[in-house]
């Protein structure tokens, strides 16, 4: 996610004076609804309704999160604390009606069973097994007219060793979501582990009150003012990042994705840090502008657009749900006349700001605006994305029990390429995901030792044209390609 919360006192103030404004013209507060009509679906759960009927059985909109729980469990507890979550936010029981215009509507009656799969006593293959049984079951399509959108699974591998498996679909759950839930988890299962009530505030509202409420709201002066935005912000963007692929791309996108973990040291991170504080610019900022730049060295394209998801939470009612309220922002960065990459860094920043102050338009609006050419082999306005994000991923603390995260490749890729990161104690960490029907495993390689050689040098020397920046074996960027261009390496 984008770290608005890393701005410098200043910048924050400015603005979340202009998100305030916003929101007074059109309202701030979010209320409950009124009767027991049908609600209609959020602009981000429409596009990811439709989305699904494309591809109903592809696993693209699942998202899975396996925690290892090294410990004497209490599975009783852990059963009964997720029910109540699911019965505490209405988002993991909503279905959607497809009769007419979709709607949401709430599941009256709903089952949640955490079924044990035991994959015990199988040796030195056990691990091999856990991440087999981990990719099938994440991998496993939900209904959107019928089922919970949570179904958790508890794997065995020993008498005090275990992985929960939760899997939620994108329709009903984000990023931020997953702090939610972790916390409302652990105090529900460590209150019945201490024999206490659990200490958890009601919530204001529901998914489906933030649904009518943005209906409502996004329409008019504040439409007018998006849409004009966005409209000028991305004229003349180019509709195609021409990246030096191994393949030419498929007419049909099958979104056949991998990831390849990503690990640097901290010695890197830290002029980046510095540069940053220097510039008054976050830690996305600063990763935005030295992808931004990779991405202008392996393609030669100098107009770069990517995607990133945006929490989109700016109403205090919000913070505490279970929803999908994420949204993507295209975040456009030029590159011409060889900048330095301070004059990149002071460009990216631009554009996340406006991009910040502007987030509240649907990506599907903008889609709407802008009338890209729709073609099924690529992704409309940008096929790369990027998220990077300076604070800690949250945590499931579980009374008596050490959890640890386990990542979950389920086999897809939304994009082209998309690149996470992550600022962790000991260095950078995160992973590329891409299409593996665009990329070998062995450009994507390439492409790490590429990003890590960039990274050490704009640290060391912001003020150097992006251009001469050194890359391994002396690769020099990719011209013109178009959408099948062809990846040339040296000795290949």
């Amino acid at each position: 996610m984008t770290d608005i919360e890393a701005l410098s006192p200043a910048k924050r103030a400015l603005l979340e004076r202009a998100l305030r404004q916003r929101r007074a013209a059109a309202g701030s507060t979010i209320p409950r609804r009124t009767g027991t009509e049908p609600a209609p679906l959020s602009y981000a759960q429409q596009r990811m309704w439709f989305l699904q009927q494309w591809e109903p059985d592809a696993p693209t909109f699942n998202g899975a999160r396996a925690l290892r729980l090294r410990g004497p469990l209490r599975r009783d507890a852990l059963e009964r604390g997720l029910r109540t979550v699911v019965q505490r936010h209405e988002s993991l029981r909503t279905v959607v009606d497809p009769q007419g215009e979709p709607t949401q509507q709430v599941l009256d009656s709903w089952r949640l069973a955490v079924p044990v799969l035991s994959i015990d006593g199988i040796g030195a293959e056990q691990e091999q097994e856990l991440t087999r049984c981990l990719r099938e079951l994440s991998r496993e399509p939900f209904d959107l007219t019928s089922e919970l959108m949570l179904r958790a699974t508890l794997l065995e591998l020993g008498p005090e060793d275990h992985v929960l498996l939760i899997r939620m679909h994108h329709i009903a759950a984000d990023a931020h979501s997953d702090s939610v839930l972790f916390a409302e988890l652990s105090e529900l299962y460590n209150a019945e582990a201490a024999g206490r009530a659990p200490r958890l505030p009601e919530l204001p509202i529901q998914y489906a009150d933030y649904a009518v409420w943005q209906r409502e709201r996004l329409s008019g002066a504040l439409l007018d003012e998006l849409t004009s935005y966005w409209a000028h912000q991305l004229e003349g963007a180019p509709p195609l990042l021409a990246l030096p692929t191994d393949r030419p791309r498929r007419p049909v996108q099958r979104h056949d994705g991998t990831h390849h973990e990503v690990a640097f040291p901290r010695a890197l991170a830290e002029p980046l840090l510095e540069l940053g504080r220097d510039e008054g610019v976050t830690f996305f900022m600063v990763m935005l502008a030295a992808f931004s730049t990779f991405l202008y060295r392996i393609s030669g394209e100098q107009d770069i657009v990517i995607g990133s998801p945006i929490a989109n939470r700016n109403n205090v009612e919000l913070q505490g749900l279970i929803g999908f309220f994420t949204n993507t922002i295209a975040l456009r960065t030029q590159l011409a006349r060889n900048p330095s990459f301070r004059a990149v860094l002071g460009r990216a920043k631009e554009t996340a700001l406006g991009a910040y102050a502007h987030q509240d338009l649907p990506f599907d609006k903008v889609v709407e605006v802008l009338r890209p050419k729709r073609d099924p082999g690529y992704n409309p306005l940008f096929q790369v994305n990027f998220r990077a994000q300076a604070t800690k991923r949250p945590e499931l603390r579980l009374q008596g029990l050490t959890v640890e995260p386990i990542p979950v490749d389920i086999g897809f890729s939304r994009f082209d390429l998309a690149l996470e990161l992550e600022l962790r104690d000991d260095g950078l960490g995160g992973y590329f995901e891409y299409d593996r029907d665009l990329f070998d495993a062995a450009t994507i390689i390439e492409f790490v030792e590429d990003l890590q050689a960039l990274l050490e040098q704009v640290g060391s020397d912001p003020d150097l044209p992006v251009l001469a920046v050194p890359l391994p074996r002396g690769r020099k960027p990719a011209r013109g390609g178009g959408a099948g261009a062809i990846r040339r390496r040296s000795g290949r």
